[in-house]
């Protein structure tokens, strides 16, 4: 009669060969090619909405205004992710209020201003902040429409060298590229 140690080890070492045999057959991954960082821009919050991963390769958010290209963390942020809801979004109330449901991200170009947040989801909000800051590159500013409209007329009138001139931060530090490298 056969043991049942013979049986597990026989059993152990055709389960070795064939994993190992199946991972020499399949292809190795092919890294994506990386994508471009895209220029630093104003964002209303209708075009935010096509960088979801889906419409767009980018995937970016806002918090407290500030446009954030979280495409490398595409596991998170993109279709299928856990915070998926946010792709595209202003997603300070839902970080704010640790909420993922879609009823915290406000739909239409209406800036969402926050002021019925309490100390809590404030102080909640600045830590996912300062995560972003400190992981992810600012691309940009969640800005109003007409915003948008007025700095795009004042550049017309006289252009100026830096895009992100004129609009206020989201907080006391300015969020501008420079200050990111």
């Amino acid at each position: 009669m056969v043991s049942p140690q013979f049986v597990f080890i026989v059993t152990l070492a055709a389960y070795i060969f064939f994993t190992r045999w199946r991972r020499m057959k399949q292809k190795p991954l092919e890294p994506a090619p990386e994508l471009e960082q895209p220029k630093w821009s104003l964002y209303t919050a209708s075009e935010l909405k096509r960088f979801n991963g889906k419409s767009s390769p980018f995937i970016f958010l806002a918090i407290k205004g500030d446009v954030y290209n979280v495409t490398e963390g595409g596991k998170f942020y993109g279709p299928g992710g856990p915070y998926y809801t946010f792709a595209g979004h202003d997603a300070s109330r839902g970080l704010a209020k640790s909420s993922f449901e879609e009823d915290v991200v406000p739909e239409g170009d209406e800036m969402d201003d926050l002021s019925d947040l309490n100390e809590e989801e404030k102080s909640t909000l600045n830590d996912w902040k300062t995560f972003f800051d400190q992981k992810y590159p600012v691309v940009g500013r969640l800005v109003t429409p007409t915003e948008k409209e007025q700095h795009l007329a004042a550049e017309k009138a006289a252009p100026v060298e830096n895009i992100s001139e004129g609009i206020p931060a989201a907080d006391s530090r300015s969020s501008t590229p420079s200050e990111k490298n």
